[in-house]
């Protein structure tokens, strides 16, 4: 006897998905991208690595006192920061492992806003008297600062011939204004990307909806950063801390909607002259305030929120245009000149979601097992992606 016909009223128009299929698909990536911090030994060794990545910048000499660092999970281009390839300089000097961390560490902390001088919404001059090491002139680079903590940090890393614990030193190296360090196990690879900021207390005048985001334990402290890759010997303002109380309380829709775009827009988003990834929370975050939260919550909807935001990211591409929601007249595409190029390439990703989204499993599974994936198990993959009616 056939089965009854499958009904037809979940398909995505654009691409014949079904949107179910779609659901799995991000499910299973989001499964796949936890699989590197499961099992007892990797969180132990992941919290060995941190403990010894604090002891060597504790070593680094002036920091302002008590240290304080801010500790983000993904690397530097994850998407959690505001910075761009371009920022950076360079490519990175090391390929990103499956576990990686961003370290912020306050070099120099500022009671208040009014100390600064502030150039544009999102950029600020930092006048010398606010370092004790600035050099004589008005204002201090970034570069500069950079400079010093780069080298500082390399000089006590040098010095670390062996750990007690069971990690070794790979690699460590600057990269742009920042420095990259390669920890190892013998079955782990563990990144920490270290960047030198400016810790501020309060808000920046003109900030917005800062305030709105508060937890169970009350509101985020009133603390943002700058980040040492400004244009033209001035400071980036950010608000990773406030931002990081965000993410924490997304809801598990959401977040398998960021990780999954993340995933296959991660090649596009960091090639020469894009944005990088956090254009894509920048997003999410503006469908929060204009979308209802029942929505939002729920999980069968993670789906058509993923098609949604490649709709969305695709249009704000084309149109060379996304506000900052916490910093009017910040705008994270402007003098952007890859605009179109980067709308087409994202409209592809749009048109195909499920290979997308196989492919990104593919290489999680990869990175997990260390492996390539056999053709049979690929060829029943693709019989089993339901993009199409039946």
């Amino acid at each position: 006897m056939a089965s009854p016909a499958r009904p037809l009223t979940d398909l995505d128009f654009s691409s014949g998905c079904r949107i179910e299929e779609l659901n799995k698909l991000l499910e299973e990536l989001e499964s796949r991208g936890s699989l590197a911090l499961r099992g007892r030994e990797v969180v132990q060794s992941c919290v060995q690595a941190k403990d010894l990545v604090f002891s060597l910048v504790a070593e680094v000499h002036p920091l302002p006192f008590p240290s304080a660092f801010l500790l983000l999970a993904g690397g530097l281009c994850s998407g959690s920061l505001d910075v761009s390839p371009t920022d950076l300089g360079s490519p990175s000097p090391f390929e990103c492992p499956s576990i990686s961390y961003t370290l912020l560490v306050p070099v120099i902390r500022l009671p208040s806003a009014g100390l600064l001088a502030q150039s544009s919404p999102c950029c600020c001059l930092l006048p010398s008297s606010t370092w004790a090491l600035a050099p004589a002139a008005s204002h201090i680079a970034p570069h500069e600062v950079a400079l010093w903590f780069s080298g500082a940090l390399l000089s006590v890393v040098s010095g670390l011939w062996e750990s007690p614990l069971p990690l070794s030193l790979e690699r460590a190296e600057p990269w742009g204004n920042s420095v990259s360090v390669l920890l190892s196990t013998p079955t782990l690879l563990i990144r920490f990307d270290l960047v030198p900021v400016v810790e501020v207390q309060g808000w920046p005048p003109g900030a917005q909806y800062l305030d709105d985001w508060g937890v169970e334990d009350g509101p985020p402290p009133k603390v943002f950063h700058l980040f040492p890759w400004g244009p033209g010997g001035q400071w980036r303002v950010g608000f990773p801390g406030v931002e990081l109380n965000m993410r924490r309380i997304l809801h598990p829709a959401l977040s398998r909607t960021l990780r999954g775009c993340n995933a296959v827009l991660e090649n596009i988003l960091q090639e020469d002259g894009a944005p990088g990834p956090y254009v894509v929370w920048v997003t999410i975050l503006q469908a929060c305030q204009r979308l209802p939260r029942g929505y939002l919550s729920q999980g069968h909807n993670a789906a058509l929120c993923f098609l949604g935001l490649l709709e969305e990211l695709s249009r704000l591409f084309l149109r060379g245009s996304c506000p900052n929601p916490f910093l009017p007249g910040c705008d994270l595409l402007l003098g952007g000149t890859q605009g179109p190029r980067l709308a087409r390439r994202i409209s592809e990703v749009r048109a195909h979601p499920a290979r997308y989204l196989r492919a990104a499993i593919r290489e999680a599974k990869e990175v997990v097992k260390g492996g390539d994936k056999g053709e049979k198990e690929e060829a029943e993959e693709e019989r089993g992606s339901g993009c199409y009616p039946s």
